[in-house]
């Protein structure tokens, strides 16, 4: 048996420190946190809720995000593919929560060792203090033993929220040092002093190369790009551009289904357009994909990771035809998609191991049909083909590992999972994106590779563009611009009042401009949502006069 793992607790205090970066947008209220125990795919048994996987749900065959095991099956699914999973007691059945959470009270102030033993019948439970877990060590192991770490932390560990936290720290640019020793800067400069991951403050230190080490050409000149225009001067061609994109992949999709020759250079030309606008301000075409995010159509889903993907590549600086070809991975990399029958697309269970092993061909199905009537560029090829792969060797079609997934193909992984977890699905709620890039992060270093995580975080901000967010007042607000060197104070717009009912006129909110007013209290973004929260419907909300104001109607 291995050793025992001590008990993780949440601290009261999960702010970050005090300064310009006035909000926690990584824990929530923590009334809401969830304990959870993480449990050894091994130690898994019948009657447990199994609420979280150490990997992604889209890498495996449960499409249920949270499922109750109740069959042999479903146990060596887990085993196949997860090395633990974590457990939530209050939903799993009575005989296994009780005896557990009757423990976790009566240690929860010694933060002991927690370990269950299993008998067919009932669940006896002891804790055991350090001397017992290095007897137990050199003891010949029991199998009816099994060792649970309790989770107090909702999904994502402490230690990646403060990984999380040091980020978004970290992506605050357009600071000099002299300014940093002046008014409320001070405390946070000097944070940052002590900060292992920041060497110096007031140089804008550029991680976009440190994040692509290896992957890229050397000589690759990267760019430095700015927006151009306003969110509201670009958003009349960006609605054509995604309207365009939409209708240009789902005649593609069609007929590559049916088997008809498909025309690439239509989809060129579509990237090409949405390239453009992104180069001119990505905010715009970003705000127009969030509005479709109750479509489950899979082209649609194409266009989504297509822009996803070229403002990372935005960020990153790469040139234009770079650009170009990003755009071609995220609209094509899901095209065997179409060949598989739409039912097992959206089945709302388990699959079985023929079905999902039907579901993990898509990609090299989709590349088979591209190439029967084009040639795609060394690096497209290398996105749709590598999409799926994941650093330890666990993804498809080739269980590629670590240095043989190509950049394109790391980015598009990220991009595809992002987009995939914040759209609704017919089996599973969209998450926050704050919540989702925060999973991401969990499953970095593993999944994905971490400093490109990095790095799209900053590409996208951690709450993007059409996002819905909870304002410290209670207030349900959605973002409408960003500020790009103060991320977490965007433009808003408030939908709700504090008791989260729809306000009759929605009202603007500039959270830096207020945020510098010493004669208002400044309003802080609490949380994230997900798409529909509160019942809310940003359609609901694009033809009122704000909307028409930043030319978003």
């Amino acid at each position: 048996m291995e050793a025992a793992i001590k008990k993780v607790s949440v601290p009261d205090d999960l702010e970050v420190p005090s300064g310009d970066i006035s909000v926690d947008p990584v824990a929530g209220p923590l009334s809401e946190l969830v304990k959870r125990y993480q449990v050894a795919v091994g130690d898994l048994d019948f009657g447990m809720f199994v609420a979280e996987l150490d990997r992604p749900w889209l890498d495996t065959p449960f499409l249920l995000q949270g499922f109750l095991v109740e069959s042999q099956v479903e146990l060596e699914t887990i085993r196949k593919y997860c090395e633990f999973v974590f457990v939530d007691f209050e939903l799993s059945k009575p005989e296994v929560s009780e005896a557990i959470l009757k423990a976790d009270m009566e240690n929860s102030n010694d933060l002991e060792h927690i370990v269950i033993e299993s008998h067919p019948q009932s669940f006896g439970v002891h804790s055991i203090d350090d001397d017992e877990v290095k007897t137990e060590k050199q003891a010949a192991p029991k199998k009816a033993e099994r060792v649970y770490k309790a989770r107090s932390d909702l999904k994502v560990s402490l230690a990646t929220r403060e990984r999380f936290k040091q980020v978004l720290r970290s992506s605050t640019t357009g600071v000099t040092a002299a300014k940093a020793k002046e008014g409320a800067f001070a405390k946070l400069f000097s944070w940052f002093k002590k900060s292992p991951d920041v060497a110096e403050v007031g140089l804008k230190v550029d991680r976009r190369k440190e994040a692509m080490k290896g992957m890229i050409d050397p000589d690759l000149k990267l760019r430095n790009y700015r927006d151009r225009v306003k969110i509201e001067q670009e958003m009349p061609r960006a609605r054509e551009t995604f309207k365009r994109s939409e209708e240009v992949m789902a005649t593609f999709m069609t007929d590559v289904r049916n088997g008809k020759p498909a025309q690439i250079r239509d989809v060129q030309g579509a990237v090409i357009d949405m390239v453009d606008s992104m180069i001119e301000n990505p905010d715009a075409l970003i705000w127009i994909a969030r509005l479709r995010d109750e479509d489950l159509r899979t082209y649609n889903h194409g266009v989504k990771v297509a822009l996803y993907l070229v403002a990372f590549g935005r960020h990153l600086g790469f040139p234009k035809e770079d650009l170009a070809f990003l755009g071609m991975i995220g609209m094509l990399a899901d095209v065997g998609k179409s060949k598989l029958p739409r039912a097992l697309i959206e089945k709302p269970g388990m699959l079985s191991p023929s079905e999902f092993a039907l579901i993990k061909e898509h990609v090299t199905i989709g590349l088979q049909a591209l190439k029967k009537t084009m040639t795609l560029p060394t690096s497209v090829e290398l996105g749709i083909a590598q999409h799926h792969e994941r650093l330890d060797g666990s993804g498809y079609p080739l269980g590629l590992k670590g240095d043989q997934i190509s950049i394109y193909g790391r980015m598009t992984a990220i991009a595809d999972c992002f987009a995939a977890l914040i759209t609704p699905r017919a089996y599973a709620n969209p998450a926050a994106p704050q919540e989702a890039l925060m999973n991401m992060f969990q499953w970095a270093g593993t999944a994905f590779h971490e400093p490109l995580i990095e790095q799209f975080v900053q590409a996208i901000g951690v709450f993007p563009i059409g996002s819905l967010v909870e304002l410290s007042t209670g207030e349900v607000a959605v973002v409408l611009a960003h500020n790009r060197v103060k991320r977490l104070e965007p433009k808003v717009l408030v939908l709700t009042n504090p008791e989260k009912n729809p306000v009759s006129k929605p009202i603007e909110l500039d959270l830096h401009r207020r945020t510098r007013d010493d004669n208002v209290k400044s309003i802080r973004i609490v949380r994230g949502l997900p798409a529909g929260a509160y019942g809310l419907k940003l359609r609901d909300y694009y033809m009122n006069d704000v909307a028409k104001a930043n030319g978003i109607s």
